[in-house]
C-alpha cells in the first residue's frame, strides 16, 4: 500500500511538470531548467560570438561604413562552434520546455544564429513564427525586428519596409527602440537613402551609450552626412567619434575627416588646414598611414576646384602606398572621376579605372558601377583614338612628299624623346621608391643597419661609381693589367693616354662605332616611316576605308553618350556631326530616329519629319507612328485585306506593284497583329527586285524588332544564306 502511494505520487508530480501544464509547479520546473540548462549557455555563447565577429572585423574607412555590421557566412566560420550550440541548446528548449517564459527569447536566439551562419531562409520562418505565437510583447517586437534586419540581408527591401511600418504603430522599449532604429537606418542606407538613414541613425545614438559601436554609427552617420554634401551636419559627428572609444584607425580617419568638413563649412582657404594635415604626416605614429593623409588632402583640395593640386597629392598617395590595396582603389577611383567628370580627359579615366578594378574587391557595393563605367570608356576612347588617328592620316595624304617626309621624321623623334623622358621618370621613381622603403625600415628600429655587403642600396650606388671609372669589366684576375679590355674602357684610357685605339670587341675605333650607331638609327627611322607610309590612305580605296571608319566611330560615341553616359547633349552633337559629315551613312535612319526621340517636341521635330519621309518603311519610323495609332478591329480587318492583296501581286510576280502595296501597308497599319507579316513580305519583295543593300538592312531591322514573331526562324534562315554568300 505504500509502494502505491509513492508511485501515485510520483505519477501526480510527474503530470504536473509536463511541458504542456500550465500550473504553476510545471512553469517553475520548466523556467528553470531552460533558464540552467540551456539559455545561459546559449547566451554567453552570442555574447562570444558577437564579441569576436566585431573584434576580427575588417574595416574600410575609406568607403562608406555600414551602420551595422553586415551578416558574413564565410566569417562566421570563426565561431561556428558557438552557433551550433546556440542553435543545439534553443532548440531543446523549444523541444522540451515549450511552456517555458523563456521559449520567445530562445527562439530568436536560435533565428540569430542561424541569420549569422547565412541560413535566411530558416532565420526568417524561425522570427516569423515567434512572431504570430507568442504573448511575449517584448519577445515579439524583438522578433520583428530581427525579421527586418533578415530581409534587409536578403535585399528583399521592399518587405523589410513593410515589417518597419508594423513595428513603427507598436509600444517598444528603450533596447528594442534602440535596435529598430539602427536596423531601419541600416536598410535605408542599403537603399542609397543616405539622408533618411542619417536622421534615423541620429536618433538611435541619443539610445546608445558610450563604446566603440555608437563610434561606429557616429562615423557612418557623418559619412552619409558628407555623401549628401552637408558638411555641418557631418562636422559633429566625426568630432563625436573620439569620444566614444574607437580605435585608433577609426580615430585618426574622423580626425582627418573632420579637417576636410571644417575646411569646407568655413568657405575659406585650405591653407591652415594643410598645415594641419603636413603635422600628421611629420607624426610618426602615422608612418603607415601618409598615403591616407595624402588621400584625404586630396579630396579637400578636389572640393576647392583645386584639380592640379588634387592630382598631385593622389600620387603622392599611391607613392607613399604600404600595400593596402583598399586605400590604392579608392584613390585610383578619385583620379578616374575627377578626369571623367572634371577635366573630359576620357582616355586617363579608363586608364585609371582600370585600375580601381584591379585593386578593388569584387565584392564593393560600387564594383558593377565601376565595371560598367569602365567597359564603356574603354569603347569610348577606342572610338576617339580612331577619330584622332584617320585625322591625322587623312592630313598627311594630303600633304606633298617631301613635307610628308620631314613631318614623319619629326614626329617619330618627337615620340622617341618622350618615351625617353617617361623611362627616365619611371627610373626616378623607382629609385624614390626604394629609398622611401628602405627609410621606413630605418624608422621602424632606429639601431637597424645593413651591413655594406647585404645593403642592395649601398651596392647599387658603389656599382654605379665602378663603372663609370672602369667600365663593365669582367670579374677575373689581373682586371686592372694594361692588356686586359673591358667595354669601351682600358688601361690607356684610365691613364688618360688613348688615341685612336680599337675601344670594341670587335677592334673597330670609336669613330666606326658611332658610324654605325648612326647607320642603325637612320634605318630604324626609315622602317618606322615605311610602316607609318603603310598606314596613310594615298589611294581613293583606302580614302573610302578611312572614312568609313570615322563614320562608324561618330555612330558608336553618339551611342556611348546617349545610353552609356546619359549625356543628351553631347550625344546630340556628335550625332548632328555624323550627319553632316556623312550625309549618305547607312545609320542615318537609326541617328534620325536617336535624335527625334532627344528632341524636346517629337511632333514637331525636323528629324522626325525626315525620317518619315526619307524612310517610312524603316524600324525606326514605324516605332515613332506606333505611339499615335489607335488600332480597332475594322483597322484589323483592312490590314489583313491589303495583306492578301499584296500577297497575291507577289505570287503573280507582280513584285513593283506588290513591293509599292506592302511597304503602304507596313506604315499605314503599324501596330496591327499581321505588322510583321508585311515586314516579311517586304523582305521577300526587296529580294525578287534585288535591292541587296536594302535587303540586308530590311532583314537586319526584322530581327531588331520583332523578336517574339512567329517569322523570326525564317528571318534568321535568310541571315545565314546572306552570310555564306
Amino acid at each position: 500500500m505504500q509502494k502505491l502511494s509513492i508511485i501515485i505520487g510520483f505519477l501526480v508530480i510527474t503530470a504536473g511538470c509536463s511541458q504542456f501544464s500550465n500550473s504553476p509547479t510545471s512553469k517553475a520546473w520548466h523556467n528553470t531548467n531552460a533558464l540552467f540548462n540551456s539559455l545561459i549557455i546559449s547566451r554567453e555563447n552570442m555574447k562570444e560570438a558577437e564579441k569576436e565577429l566585431f573584434k576580427t572585423r575588417e574595416e574600410n574607412y575609406s568607403a562608406l561604413m555600414p551602420i551595422l555590421l553586415p551578416m558574413d557566412s564565410t566569417k562566421a566560420q570563426a565561431v561556428a562552434a558557438n552557433l551550433k550550440e546556440i542553435i543545439e541548446k534553443t532548440s531543446l528548449i523549444a523541444e522540451r520546455h515549450s511552456n517555458s517564459k523563456y521559449l520567445a527569447e530562445a527562439y530568436i536566439l536560435l533565428g540569430k544564429a542561424r541569420l549569422m551562419k547565412g541560413d535566411l531562409l530558416n532565420a526568417i520562418e524561425v522570427f516569423k513564427y515567434v512572431n504570430t505565437t507568442t504573448k511575449d510583447e517584448t519577445g515579439r517586437h524583438m522578433a520583428l525586428i530581427w525579421l527586418m534586419r533578415s530581409y534587409t540581408e536578403q535585399k528583399d527591401y521592399e518587405t523589410a519596409l513593410k515589417v518597419s511600418e508594423v513595428i513603427r504603430t507598436l509600444d517598444l522599449n528603450k533596447f528594442n527602440t534602440r535596435d529598430f532604429y539602427l536596423t531601419k537606418a541600416y536598410l535605408h542606407q542599403r537603399r542609397g537613402e543616405f539622408a533618411t538613414s542619417a536622421a534615423i541613425a541620429e536618433e538611435a545614438l541619443k539610445l546608445m551609450s558610450k563604446s566603440e559601436q555608437k563610434a561606429r554609427v557616429h562615423y557612418a552617420t557623418a559619412q552619409m552626412y558628407d555623401i549628401i554634401d552637408q558638411s555641418a551636419k557631418a562636422l559633429p559627428h566625426y568630432l563625436a567619434v573620439s569620444k566614444n572609444r574607437p580605435n585608433y584607425d577609426m580615430e585618426f580617419y574622423s580626425k582627418m575627416n573632420a579637417l576636410l568638413d571644417e575646411a569646407v563649412v568655413r568657405r575659406g582657404s585650405t591653407a591652415g588646414v594643410q598645415e594641419n594635415f603636413k603635422k600628421m604626416l611629420l607624426d610618426r605614429k602615422n608612418t603607415d598611414l601618409k598615403d591616407k593623409i595624402y588621400y584625404t588632402m586630396g579630396n579637400l583640395e578636389a572640393k576647392r576646384g583645386n584639380f592640379p593640386k588634387a592630382i598631385e597629392y593622389y600620387n603622392s598617395s599611391l607613392r607613399n602606398s604600404t600595400g593596402n590595396s583598399a586605400q590604392n582603389a579608392y584613390t585610383y577611383l578619385e583620379l578616374a572621376e575627377l578626369n571623367y567628370n572634371e577635366l573630359q580627359k576620357y582616355d586617363l579615366a579608363s586608364l585609371y579605372y582600370d585600375s580601381t578594378l584591379t585593386a578593388l574587391p569584387k565584392t564593393s557595393p560600387d564594383y558593377d558601377r565601376i565595371s560598367r563605367r569602365a567597359l564603356s570608356l574603354g569603347d569610348f576612347v577606342k572610338y576617339q583614338r580612331v577619330l584622332t588617328l584617320e585625322d591625322s592620316l587623312q592630313h598627311l595624304a594630303a600633304m606633298n612628299p617631301a613635307a610628308l617626309d620631314k613631318a614623319l621624321e619629326k614626329a617619330i623623334l618627337e615620340k622617341e624623346e618622350e618615351a625617353k623622358k617617361a623611362q627616365q621618370l619611371a627610373e626616378e621613381l623607382a629609385r624614390k621608391n626604394n629609398n622611401v622603403a628602405v627609410q621606413r625600415l630605418s624608422d621602424k628600429d632606429e639601431t637597424f643597419k645593413r651591413w655594406d655587403l647585404y645593403d642592395p642600396v649601398v651596392i647599387a650606388r658603389n656599382k654605379s661609381d665602378f663603372q663609370q671609372l672602369w667600365g663593365n669589366r669582367p670579374l677575373e684576375d689581373d682586371w686592372r693589367r694594361k692588356d686586359k679590355q673591358a667595354g669601351s674602357v682600358s688601361f690607356k684610357v684610365e691613364r688618360g693616354v688613348a688615341g685612336n685605339e680599337p675601344t670594341s670587341a670587335n677592334g673597330a675605333t670609336r669613330q666606326e662605332v658611332e658610324q654605325q650607331k648612326e647607320d642603325a638609327a637612320a634605318k630604324a627611322l626609315e622602317a618606322k616611316k615605311k610602316e607609318i607610309y603603310a598606314k596613310i590612305p594615298s589611294t581613293p580605296e583606302k580614302l573610302v576605308a578611312s572614312q568609313r571608319k570615322q563614320e562608324e566611330a561618330y555612330y558608336q560615341l553618339g551611342k556611348i553618350y546617349k545610353f552609356q553616359f546619359n549625356e543628351p547633349e553631347n550625344a546630340i552633337a556628335t550625332f548632328k556631326t555624323l550627319l553632316s559629315k556623312f550625309p549618305k551613312t547607312v545609320h542615318e535612319a537609326e541617328v534620325l530616329y536617336l535624335l527625334a526621340l532627344t528632341s524636346d517636341n517629337q511632333e514637331t521635330s525636323p528629324y522626325r519629319a525626315t525620317l518619315l519621309s526619307k524612310y517610312p518603311a524603316s524600324t525606326y519610323a514605324r516605332q515613332l507612328l506606333r505611339g499615335n495609332v489607335s488600332i480597332t478591329s475594322d483597322t484589323e480587318s483592312k490590314a489583313h485585306v491589303v495583306y492578301s492583296q499584296a500577297f497575291n501581286l507577289f505570287s503573280n510576280e507582280s513584285y513593283q506593284s506588290a513591293l509599292k502595296m506592302a511597304e503602304d501597308g507596313l506604315i499605314t497599319y503599324t501596330g496591327t497583329s499581321i505588322e510583321d507579316k508585311f515586314a516579311m513580305l517586304r523582305i521577300m519583295l526587296l529580294a525578287k527586285t534585288g535591292q541587296r543593300e536594302v535587303y540586308q538592312q530590311a532583314l537586319n531591322e526584322f530581327i531588331q524588332g520583332y523578336p517574339s514573331s512567329n517569322l523570326m526562324p525564317r528571318a534568321k534562315e535568310l541571315i545565314a544564306v546572306l552570310d555564306k554568300k
